[in-house]
């Protein structure tokens, strides 16, 4: 499928805080509510980066601006997922550009998404669920 996009591409600095070091970090860029609910990201905009430090940093590069949902997950485990316990309750850090209005229902495309064009930097507080 061939996508479309008008308007010059645009850099974001994503900055991502944990409370724990270790594992790798994840980070999904979905740019419609249908990509968000399937699961279909960006390819050349997400990233995996080693998380040797509470605080890492990443560059991305965006098609235009717009509304985007920034998802980023710390996988302890590396085992390539964002584990879940028998509820579907993540057990592993995970976060959003944007914080979610619950913790109990996963969030809405329009809940969560920032709108890139506004901003170029955003921090993203990875956290354990029983934080939120």
């Amino acid at each position: 499928m061939l996508a479309y996009f008008s308007g010059a591409p645009q850099h974001l600095n994503v900055e991502i805080v944990s409370s724990v070091e270790g594992g790798k970090v994840y980070v999904a860029v979905y740019d419609s509510p249908e990509g968000f609910a399937n699961e279909r990201f960006i390819s050349t905009a997400s990233r995996t980066l080693a998380a040797t430090d509470i605080r890492t940093e990443v560059d991305l590069r965006l098609p235009t601006e717009g509304d985007y949902v920034i998802a980023v997950f710390q996988d302890l485990n590396e085992n390539g997922t964002l584990d879940r316990n028998f509820f579907g309750v993540p057990t592993e850090p995970y976060g959003f550009g944007k914080l979610p209005p619950s913790k109990w229902r996963a969030p809405e495309f329009s809940e969560v998404a920032t709108t890139i064009g506004d901003t170029n930097r955003v921090t993203i507080a990875v956290r354990h669920w029983r934080e939120y």
